[in-house]
């Protein structure tokens, strides 16, 4: 009966042993193979780095610096899984006019090298268009202003190029947001904008 009995706690004993040695070498080889994808990750997200940032050369797009990132080619992993990159329309002629949603010839020009950069990543993206105005007028009016603008980009988006509406959300900023000073002319034109905000899922 002893016999039987030490047996068993030294079977037991073998056991745990051989069970922890298991679920040691699991964890020792799961944290492996969670290395080598991040790995995987890491380099497609350069990839599509720098093919974003080549593509913004051919096309003639300016990315703007995001605001939490200082990094000179206005690129950045906001997260694991996650690339981030931004546009401005105010340049080139490209903002808007005062008290106005309307798009300029020069805003379409813009957004159809956007699209047509989008569409060559053949990526899921997920784009916030971002409405601002300057600080005439009230802050009420500013931001129903600057929800228009913004509804004029997604809607233009979505009528030549097809983008699904469910990928695109518009906010709104009013004048909260200036780049530029709104005492003179030509600061007031560079805050009448809409920031596109695209962040590629990987």
């Amino acid at each position: 009966m002893r016999s039987l009995l030490g047996s068993l706690v030294i079977l037991a004993l073998i056991t745990g042993c051989a069970s922890k040695k298991y679920v040691r070498t699991e964890l020792e080889q799961s944290e492996v193979r969670t290395q080598e994808q991040i790995q995987e990750l890491k380099a497609m997200i350069e990839e599509t780095q720098s093919e974003i940032k080549d593509m913004a050369e051919e096309y003639d797009i300016k990315l703007d610096p995001i605001e939490e990132a200082t990094n000179e080619n206005a690129l950045v992993l906001k997260q694991m899984g996650e690339l981030r990159f931004q546009t401005t329309l105010s340049d080139t002629g490209a903002f808007f006019k005062t008290d106005s949603a309307e798009l300029t010839d020069a805003a379409r020009t813009e957004l159809d090298k956007f699209a047509k950069l989008l569409i060559n990543q053949n990526r899921l993206v997920q784009i916030e268009i971002q409405g601002h105005t300057d600080s005439r007028g009230s802050e009420v009016y500013n931001k129903k202003l600057g929800e228009q603008r913004a509804l004029s980009v997604r809607d233009y988006l979505y009528s030549q190029f097809d983008i699904p509406l469910h990928l695109m959300s518009v906010i709104s900023f009013g004048s909260v947001k200036p780049i530029a000073d709104n005492e003179t002319r030509e600061g007031r034109a560079q805050n009448r904008r809409v920031v596109l905000v695209v962040r590629v899922k990987f």
